[in-house]
């Protein structure tokens, strides 16, 4: 598509819309065009205006009287419908006027069943306008705070980080960059604030701590809220204004707790947090599995690899320069417990050669899994044949063919399965060109991010293990299309 045909898209698709709203007997006015929509209420007036970027973002509809309309969650801060949520973009489906329409119609409806089946999201922020500081405010549980004064202090990267309870001192050093706040505990909020008149109503109706913001000993409120079973928080800039009034801004604000930290890990990271595995071999597709699986949730990781960082792993590897000519264990199980901030005891680095029967036995008893990235093949069998003995499987993850070709093996297979064929080289497959001095061997052109894709797909057949759900009974081959040009 060239610049012309995009340009013509997009005209198109607002003149199509707009058509259709004459269609439907909309007027155009200032502002959009004003329409009837017709819902078991009776009838209401609402102003449907289309943003500069339509049709990639949906239209707008407001009612004509803001006060028509029972304020709720599903109001925008200038009393706009919310009519589209994030996950409903499919096909920008709001270009044809007829669908818009209906979806608005339907919106009605659900008000006036009183939103039952409600998704409870957090979205208190949105009620208010942005404040002109542009920091981000960390905390951690406010269970402890609740009705408290709390003191927040300066963090790297543009941060206030909060350091507990604390209230502003009645001499402030000119020096003094600390913020001080008060955490309130709204409740249940079935229409969300968007004043300070609306936040008195729930936190301060003997006017207590608005006494507070006006002697400025107060900056700013944490307020905790519920929506459903779910709990949500908003920080809130508070300054009092020249003519009596509380101005009310929001702050951009995250949680540092665990709960929030593993929240994206998946709906299987509680499971996995019971399970413990061990990776032999952290070198570069080692180690970005071990990393992969603390992210998914695995509780506890065992790292065996008797090699040190060089400097020639780095651009393939988990851990950065200042790792070279350390145990590749430790250098790992340190970067996993700075970037997570892990216990001592959820990973344990084994510098040693894998190799070594008792080992062996003793990490396959010890541990739901083993994953072997050593991609040697001497340690191949070995560990086939311990888990044999031991009634277990191992997962064997090497990439192959310099790169070209991923290969998981489930050793043994399970519900005794075929073993996997041997792998075949790709067309395509090139010898490496490259050795480096005081290595003896070749080194492999495998890049980076195929490396980091064999990472993936053997954490994926690794949880599949873990949870009784296999990806596959005896594990994969995936061949790898390059396209070079000539």
């Amino acid at each position: 598509m060239i610049w012309a045909d995009f340009s013509d898209f997009v005209s198109h698709s607002r003149q199509h819309f707009e058509e259709g709203l004459i269609r439907a007997g909309y007027e155009e006015v200032d502002g959009g065009w004003s329409g009837q929509v017709e819902h078991i209420a009776g009838r209401t007036e609402i102003i449907i205006s289309l943003p500069p970027r339509f049709p990639f973002v949906p239209p707008k509809a407001t009612p004509a009287n803001v006060a028509d309309v029972p304020w709720s969650w599903h109001r925008e801060r200038n009393g706009a419908l919310c009519l589209v949520a994030d996950d409903d973009h499919d096909g920008l489906w709001w270009r044809e006027a007829p669908a818009f329409l209906e979806h608005i119609a339907a919106w009605f409806e659900s008000c006036h069943g009183d939103w039952k089946d409600d998704r409870p999201d957090l979205d208190l922020d949105r009620y208010f306008h942005a404040a002109n500081d542009d920091r981000l405010y960390i905390y951690g549980d406010l269970e402890a705070y609740r009705g408290e004064f709390v003191r927040f202090g300066t963090a790297p990267n543009n941060a206030m980080v909060m350091k507990g309870r604390g209230t502003r001192p009645a001499k402030v050093s000119k020096h003094l960059r600390d913020q001080f706040g008060y955490v309130a505990d709204l409740g249940t909020v079935d229409v969300p604030p968007r004043n300070w008149k609306d936040l008195l109503a729930h936190i301060d109706a003997s006017g207590y701590l608005e006494r507070k913001i006006r002697e400025r000993l107060i900056g700013l409120l944490v307020l905790i809220y519920q929506r459903g079973d779910h709990e949500g928080t908003t920080f809130l800039k508070v300054t009092p204004t020249s003519n009596g009034g509380i101005d009310v801004r929001r702050l951009r604000s995250g949680a540092d707790t665990p709960a929030a930290r593993s929240a994206r890990s998946g709906k299987d990271s509680v499971e996995l947090g019971t399970r413990g595995i061990a990776v032999i071999g952290v070198g570069a597709v080692g180690s970005f599995v071990a990393d992969m699986l603390i992210r998914a949730g695995v509780g506890r990781l065992t790292l065996i690899d008797d090699d040190v960082v060089m400097p020639g792993n780095l651009i393939r590897h988990l851990v950065g320069p200042e790792a070279v000519g350390r145990p590749k264990a430790e250098a790992v199980k340190d970067q996993l417990g700075r970037q997570y901030r892990l216990r001592d005891d959820q990973v344990e680095a084994m510098s040693q050669n894998a190799l070594t029967s008792d080992v062996v036995f003793q990490v396959i008893q010890n541990h739901d899994l083993v994953i072997n990235a050593t991609a040697d093949f001497a340690v191949t069998a070995f560990l086939h044949a311990a888990a044999q003995a031991a009634g277990k499987h191992v997962l064997s993850a090497a990439l192959q063919n310099h790169g070209d070709t991923i290969r998981i093996d489930v050793l043994p297979p399970l519900a005794g399965a075929r073993p996997l064929p041997a792998s075949a080289s790709p067309e395509n497959h090139q010898e490496p060109t490259y050795y480096e001095a005081g290595c003896g061997s070749p080194i492999s052109p495998t890049p980076p991010h195929t490396v980091i894709e064999t990472a993936a797909v053997t954490v994926r057949h690794a949880i599949g293990l873990l949870l009784d759900e296999p990806v596959h009974p005896s594990g994969e081959i995936r061949q790898l299309k390059h396209t070079r040009n000539q």
